[in-house]
């Protein structure tokens, strides 16, 4: 059995965020940069975190974006 590590947040059955767990580590995504920082926000409330911004590598995997 393995532990969920993807999160997807839906509305009107539409993906709106999607939050990538993994050990320490989570990337989050999203439509529109909003719903991002205040996914953000919330986190900050209960936790301390660093955000080191758009994510260039995860696992040893390139990402691109356009």
């Amino acid at each position: 059995m393995a532990d969920d590590c993807l999160y997807v947040l839906w509305e009107y059955g539409k993906i709106v965020l999607i939050v990538l767990i993994y050990v320490d580590d989570i990337a989050v995504a999203g439509k529109g940069i909003p719903g991002i920082v205040l996914f953000k926000q919330n986190l900050l409330k209960d936790f301390k975190i660093i955000d080191l911004g758009e994510m260039k590598l995860i696992l040893g995997i390139q990402v691109t974006q356009d």
